[in-house]
């Protein structure tokens, strides 16, 4: 069971991102996720089916060469399967699986510091982004070398809002 997000502020389709940063692998951050509810979009298998589908994607902000990057995922369908593109994502993540039973919220990973994998690609117009190529668990000596989660501006503003001051150092509530 997926906890669905009771706000969600701003563009609900992606997250506008003017400026390419370096590709690579590099401590980061996630800063923020997108959820949308009921979107249009075609049915696995069946071309010309369209469904309506609750999606999401993750903000991750990134440093290389003394500057924070952003870089975001893929839509990803909100599905608790383990055959689900965010199943693996945040297993991949975390290191372990999620544990999806009515009270795990994956909103509640918005400050955790991970590595991404970042790569270029050139749209079908021609236009260069990057994507989150992969993720893993950070190792705990490079923790520090993350952006922090208050110095990060994200474009357009934050879609999910934390319980807390921004400003303030990223906590979880006790289980």
């Amino acid at each position: 069971m997926i906890i669905q997000q009771k706000t969600i502020i701003g563009d609900n389709s992606q997250y506008d991102i003017d400026k390419n940063g370096p590709t690579g692998s590099f401590p980061a951050r996630l800063v923020d996720i997108l959820d949308s509810q009921g979107v249009d979009r075609q049915k696995y298998g069946e071309p010309g089916v369209i469904e309506k589908k609750d999606v999401t994607r993750f903000l991750i902000a990134y440093s290389a060469n003394g500057e924070t990057h952003l870089v975001q995922t893929w839509e990803m369908t909100q599905s608790a399967s383990e055959r689900s593109a965010l199943y693996k994502f945040l297993r991949d993540m975390k290191g372990e699986a999620p544990v999806f039973d009515g009270k795990y919220d994956y909103c509640d990973e918005i400050g955790e510091t991970l590595q991404v994998t970042v790569s270029s690609k050139v749209s079908k117009k021609g236009t260069s982004y990057n994507y989150v190529q992969s993720v893993a668990p950070l190792m705990e000596e490079l923790a520090e070398k993350a952006p922090k989660l208050e110095s990060v501006v994200i474009p357009g503003g934050r879609r999910t809002p934390l319980d807390e001051d921004p400003s303030a150092p990223f906590k979880k509530e006790a289980a």
